[in-house]
């Protein structure tokens, strides 16, 4: 599934993400998980049949409210 990297989610905030991952830990390990779990789901994809549908369900809600949390930090940042 394409469209799920944060450079294709938040294009216009690339820098923003890289300054809010230097001085935000929290931030950083949000962004962190969201890139692991990214991995994870396109491999997943990739071997058909590896995995259980629950599994990619779950990874895709999980990836849903990480996302969300990237935006909720870039709006209070001022940065969105």
């Amino acid at each position: 599934m394409k469209g799920l990297e944060l450079d294709t989610l938040f294009p216009d905030h690339q820098a923003a993400i890289a300054d809010l991952r230097r001085v935000d830990t929290v931030f950083d390990e949000i962004c962190q998980d969201y890139q692991l779990l990214t991995d994870e789901y396109l491999s997943m994809n990739a071997e058909p049949g590896s995995q259980s549908y629950q599994i990619q369900c779950d990874i895709c809600e999980t990836l849903d409210g990480l996302r969300d949390e990237i935006a909720q930090s870039l709006r209070r940042a001022g940065k969105m």
